[in-house]
């Protein structure tokens, strides 16, 4: 009966966590179907999700449709066309209800529309959280996160010193300048900024494992691509977090905002990880996503509420890349047409497209393949 039980649970959470990304790819693609109402541009259709459809109803000139998986998700403009979204049945159109005869600020509102969308629905989640009391996350408050390591890396300096899972780094004795000095970490951010200056030193580790406190002899390696010390530790970050004290509306709306703008700039620069080295091993795929999403679920509807805000500004930041088939793509096309003042050839814009759609599908791949050795070797 257990068994039983947590299946049932585990089946819930996965629902829940499934049809939360699914929200946010509607709310993404509802900016853009609102402004095109706005501007009376033609929308024949309005999807989400992939696979087979379980629900599909016509309203006014729009069919709406949802599939059985609720991942993914596009609107058909008419006189705009985009490569796999939909039947694109009316991509050709010319009238004056056509995206392709309106004003160039139109067009870029539309545009923009669902990158709009998302980033109000995550300064309302954050202004939301702080009225009824946000946990203290590691990515808004690291002076809460004690250094406790959640994986150590097979090979790596830690693994030969002996760090192990679980262990709680509580102080570390170092020279520095022909000075001993040794200090106590009250969080991880300290630990850090006092190992970042160690490269290659010989440092002694004093960590609590249970009950006993265990001495770690080793020797720190150099600073990897992002200037981080190369430990090969990771440590827990998701354990149970204190919560803020609730705060009054005014306050809520100020200290939301201001987080939330933290977070854009924070996503902004790490999408640089994409580029690195090995940036594309760090980078979650689809099914490490929907894991996470999964988790917090089962943490309570908090937590849930911070990995959809989190997921709403990275689907932000992810489509002002200037990349055909994202809006920032589309955005630099339309700007392009309206600089040169005339439509691009659709065989070049088709042909890029089918490039690009490629690469995307070759890149989730790699990422769904480390999703899985991550989670499963």
């Amino acid at each position: 009966m257990e068994f039983v039980i947590q299946i049932l649970k585990y089946v819930i959470f996965t629902g829940i966590g499934i049809l939360g990304l699914g929200f946010l790819i509607g709310f993404h693609e509802l900016g853009h179907f609102l402004f095109c109402k706005l501007f009376k541009i033609s929308t024949p259709s309005f999807s989400i999700g992939m696979g087979p459809k379980i629900f599909s109803k016509k309203i006014g000139e729009t069919e709406f449709s949802l599939s059985a998986i609720p991942l993914g998700g596009y609107v058909e403009i008419a006189g705009n066309q985009e490569v796999g979204q939909g039947e694109q049945k009316e991509a050709l159109r010319d009238d004056e209800r056509s995206f392709n005869n309106k004003p160039y600020y139109q067009k870029l509102l539309v545009m923009l529309g669902g990158i709009l969308f998302n980033l109000a629905f995550a300064y309302f989640a954050f202004i939301v959280l702080y009225k009824v009391g946000i946990p203290k996350i590691a990515l808004l408050f690291p002076e809460e996160q004690q250094v406790i390591i959640k994986n150590v890396t097979s090979g790596s300096v830690a693994q030969e010193a002996g760090l192990m899972p679980g262990d709680k780094i509580e102080e570390i004795l170092y020279s520095k300048n022909d000075c001993i000095a040794k200090e106590v970490i009250n969080n991880i951010p300290e630990f850090v900024g006092i190992i970042k200056g160690l490269p290659y030193q010989k440092v002694t580790l004093f960590v609590k494992r249970g009950d006993e406190t265990e001495t770690i002899n080793m020797v720190l390696s150099n600073l990897d691509s992002d200037g981080q010390p190369n430990m090969g530790v990771e440590f827990n970050v998701s354990g149970d977090l204190p919560t803020l004290e609730p705060r009054g509306w005014l306050e809520s709306v100020k200290e939301g905002i201001s987080a939330t703008n933290y977070l854009i700039a924070k996503t902004v620069a790490s999408f640089k990880n994409l580029i690195s080295r090995n940036g594309i091993k760090r980078v979650g795929g689809p099914l490490l996503i929907i894991k996470e999403a999964v988790k917090s679920a089962e943490k309570g509807y908090k937590m849930f509420l911070i990995l959809l805000g989190l997921i709403s500004i990275n689907l932000a930041v992810l489509n002002l890349i200037p990349f055909p088939i994202l809006d920032g793509g589309q955005i630099a096309v339309v700007s392009v047409e309206s600089l040169i003042r005339r439509k691009l050839p659709e065989k070049a814009k088709t042909a890029i497209h089918v490039i690009c759609w490629v690469l995307i599908l070759g890149l989730m791949a790699i990422l769904t393949f480390w999703d899985v050795k991550r989670m499963f070797i």
